[in-house]
């Protein structure tokens, strides 16, 4: 078998010859990704910074800035608007390049990170990232993976410490939402009853729910009385004025409202990992932590009520509920 082989050129030094001949007589086309992890005030200016200085590199290099893609959500997550957006458009073919501070600002693990080389070298689009780490332009992507594990490494590490922070803060006392429930206010990270019509509003869903009206026929009541939802009361952006049954669903089934703090129900084993059910064992319950809007006595005939009232499965399925100060699992083996 005779094979004729360049015999000078490297793969590397062919695919670059290649590139330099698309590209000889137009400046690359630019996709850039600029992403914060949260909403915070300060990283506000972060994504402005991030523009200007991708702005001077392209006007540096003499390239062509396509597209700005920003994004405010972690970089664990694989459904990003953002990166959705970013791989769709590289499949069209509408960029040469790819630009990024560093590999964890387009991904923080290695299936995502793995997912998006794919997709680039099918559509030889090109990556490069301002740390130095991955520069496909001169071929360098050997340190690809280990970057991408460095950076999950990262980010699990970044997550056990909130987690522990968190279950810490529970212990005494803390709320460690953003929002709080409907009929209370948040302050330094306790709650408090709200000083107008909400709390009697709750108080008015649990006891028509008991009356024997539905989730739904509770919803539908409070918006024909034009009562604002929970979402208008907390200041939502995009909060709608209608009423839905799950969201009376989800005030029924809250014990907070019986004075206690009940928090770190879920986790995510890994940052890949879906949000998983805990123990009840491992729950963080505080007692007596905040004013009562529904007396435990009212609570707990609700939640015999709601899972007397479920719909028959064909299948386990698990609830909670809350007796003198005690929460437990509940196994149901429901059939046709």
């Amino acid at each position: 078998m005779r094979l004729a082989l360049a015999s000078s050129n490297s793969y590397k030094e062919i695919g670059q010859q290649e590139l330099d001949s698309t590209l000889a007589n137009r400046p690359l086309k630019v996709a850039i990704l600029v992403r914060v992890s949260t909403h915070k005030e300060e990283q506000k200016s972060s994504l402005e910074n991030q523009r200007n200085l991708f702005t001077q590199v392209c006007a540096e290099n003499g390239w062509e800035i396509y597209d700005f893609y920003q994004e405010i959500e972690s970089g664990t997550h694989s459904n990003r608007k953002g990166l959705n957006q970013l791989i769709n458009d590289a499949k069209e073919n509408k960029f040469d390049l790819i630009l990024s501070k560093e590999l964890s600002r387009l991904a923080r693990n290695v299936p995502l990170a793995y997912q998006l080389k794919e997709i680039l070298n099918k559509h030889k689009i090109h990556l490069k990232t301002l740390d130095g780490a991955i520069d496909t332009l001169n071929g360098d992507q050997d340190k690809f993976g280990l970057y991408a594990w460095i950076y999950e490494q990262e980010s699990q590490k970044t997550s056990n410490r909130i987690k522990h922070t968190f279950r810490t803060k529970a212990k005494e006392g803390e709320f460690n939402g953003s929002v709080p429930p409907y009929g209370y206010y948040l302050e330094n990270k306790k709650i408090f009853i709200r000083d107008d019509y909400t709390p009697d509003i709750v108080r008015k869903i649990f006891q028509e729910y008991i009356e024997g009206k539905g989730f739904d026929g509770i919803a539908r009541g409070l918006y024909n009385e034009g009562i604002p939802t929970p979402s208008q009361i907390s200041g939502k952006a995009n909060a709608g004025d209608k009423w839905h049954g799950s969201t009376i669903k989800k005030i029924l089934m809250n014990p907070h409202y019986t004075g206690a703090l009940v928090q770190c129900r879920d986790t995510k084993p890994t940052i890949t990992d879906s949000r998983l059910l805990l123990p009840v064992s491992e729950f963080v319950i505080v007692e007596n932590v905040h004013e009562a809007i529904i007396s435990l006595d009212t609570f707990n005939t609700v939640q015999d009520m709601i899972i007397s009232r479920q719909r028959i499965r064909p299948q386990r399925e698990y609830k909670i509920f809350c007796v003198n100060r005690k929460f437990h699992r509940k196994r149901k083996t429901l059939s046709w």
